[in-house]
């Protein structure tokens, strides 16, 4: 799955007439802008494209869009599935079916035009209804699965994955669902889902590159122990029962988890249900594998991925209440708790377990902020980090939005997107003029990527101003002024002086032997004290 290009036609939040080039030639686009300017809402909208796509839904706004599905064409490997698709879809044009125009083209057969929106991208013409899921789950004209995470507390982009959500958990309480194939085609990554990344990464007694991360990046070395709560669900008719009526995955899934544990019990006690705290008695079953090889025995016949989707159907269907895990860390010699560890390593899991146990061919990832939490080291290596977790490059797309300048430090031009607003707030996005790979944090923090006049702070910056536009003067005035708040009455050659010794022990200093350049600075300020006369 590429997304090559997104022309959002009709307003989206503050979304109108706005076109985004994400350069399918690449495995990532990172998109920057400053706060309000639309970044998150393009991954949204996204979102709601393929949400209503895939459910067979109205489109929720006028767009046009362009992707491609398949394997690139390669002359010792012929794919048998690359195609071009655009979509342009309008709310407004009366049935559902006349709502989207969809076009399909064979890339290897037929050379790509130069513009998508031009009439030349003109391809075989589809039927909405073989582009929407069928009942069997099969939609050959949309990505296998479209992933998202967002770092922040709003549920906006949440919202668009419940649909999904909820017909899961129905196939999932009727036993339709095989764990070792099924997932959601949308599916919205959560925290909770970090400490089923750490259980799957050590299943297997082997090294693994998962591990070797585990250990480098975040100093685990292993498992200690793990210890879960299950609690009776709403659904519970069976109250008397030992899972309280679970069927399907779920119970072939507790009923081998109780083998391996020491001492289950079950309790009843008060439950929080709101925030004001009321709360009601429910039941509630714990169950503890004392090590991590009382993992692996249970686990046996699991992959990783399969541990991971069983923990999460698990977690879907309200029976687990929580699961708390110890690993064994490098730093000390006492096992510490999952939730000691920072929420930078937390996030950063959860994305890379997203990446490695539900992704596969054709999949979209799309991140919002989700190295907010992450230190300037990790920052800079972030992309790294999730190049080396995605399974499959070549037919993988991963779209991420960002304020940290770190975090692009290492692309090419092509693989940004800079979204802007200007008075009339109409949105832009469009491609920085200078590649980021190369540039430094300062130059990228100055550059049109991120705007910033100066990366000093401002009272350093206004001192460095004030001194310079001193320097440039051919005589300074005798006349006593206060110039600063605590400080007595002064000229400009005491003021001058006062600027220089105070910049000096910051490491700024002004060559007054150099006559180029301060001939520069008298031409600058003479220059500017005429426009302002």
């Amino acid at each position: 799955m590429k997304v090559d290009k997104l022309h959002i036609r009709s307003r989206f939040k503050n979304l109108e007439n706005v076109k985004v080039d994400f350069d399918e030639d690449h495995l990532m686009t990172v998109v920057v802008g400053s706060n309000g300017s639309g970044k998150s809402n393009v991954l949204e909208a996204l979102v709601s494209i393929f949400r209503n796509l895939d459910l067979g839904e109205s489109p929720p706004f006028s767009y046009l869009l362009n992707y491609r599905l398949g394997e690139p064409h390669k002359s010792n490997q012929p794919s048998d599935r690359w195609m071009e698709i655009t979509i342009d879809a309008d709310p407004s044009r009366g049935t559902l079916a006349k709502q989207y125009e969809v076009s399909v083209r064979d890339l290897l057969n037929d050379a790509a035009p130069a513009d998508m929106f031009s009439e030349a991208a003109v391809g075989k013409i589809i039927p909405f209804s073989k582009v929407k899921r069928d009942r069997e789950g099969n939609a050959a004209y949309l990505p296998n699965y479209v992933f998202a995470y967002y770092s922040g507390p709003s549920d906006r982009l949440e919202n668009h994955f419940k649909k999904h959500r909820t017909d899961f958990y129905r196939r999932l309480l009727k036993d339709e669902l095989d764990l070792k194939g099924d997932i959601r085609p949308l599916f919205y990554a959560k925290p909770h889902h970090s400490q089923f990344v750490l259980l799957a990464f050590f299943l297997s007694e082997k090294d693994s590159a998962e591990k070797a991360f585990l250990r480098e990046h975040l100093g685990i070395e292993g498992l200690d122990c793990i210890h879960f709560v299950m609690r009776q669900p709403g659904w519970a008719k069976e109250k008397g029962e030992l899972f309280w009526g679970a069927r399907g995955v779920v119970r072939r899934f507790l009923d081998e988890l109780i083998k391996f544990t020491l001492s289950p019990v079950k309790v009843t006690r008060q439950e929080d249900m709101s925030l004001t705290g009321s709360n009601i008695r429910n039941e509630f079953f714990h169950l503890f594998l004392p090590d991590v090889n009382a993992l692996r025995d249970f686990a046996t016949d699991l992959s990783a991925d399969e541990l991971f989707k069983m923990l999460e159907s698990t977690l879907l269907s309200e029976i687990i209440s929580e699961v708390s895990i110890r690993v064994k860390v490098i730093s000390s010699k006492e096992p510490l708790t999952f939730r000691e560890l920072s929420e930078g390593e937390q996030q950063l899991l959860t994305v890379l377990g997203l990446l490695k146990f539900t992704g596969g061919k054709d999949s979209l990832f799309l991140l919002d902020e989700p190295d907010t939490h992450l230190n300037p080291s990790w920052a800079v290596k972030y992309l790294k980090f999730l190049r080396e977790f995605v399974p499959n490059h070549e037919t993988s797309h991963l779209l991420m939005v960002t304020h940290h300048p770190l975090a692009i430090a290492e692309l090419k031009k092509e693989q940004v997107q800079v979204m802007r607003r200007d008075n009339e707030q109409q949105v832009t996005a469009n491609m920085p003029d200078e590649n980021p790979r190369g540039m430094g944090i300062n130059l990228i923090l100055r550059s049109d990527m991120f705007g910033l006049k100066t990366t000093l702070d401002d009272d350093t910056n206004q001192k460095l101003s004030a001194r310079n536009a001193l320097a440039a003067k051919e005589t300074l005035s005798k006349d006593k002024i206060v110039r600063q708040q605590g400080f007595k009455p002064e000229d400009e050659e005491q003021y001058l002086a006062r600027l220089n010794s105070e910049l000096e022990k910051l490491g700024f200093n002004l060559a007054t032997d150099d006559p180029d350049y301060l001939e520069f600075l008298r031409k600058k300020y003479h220059e500017k004290n005429k426009v302002c006369s």
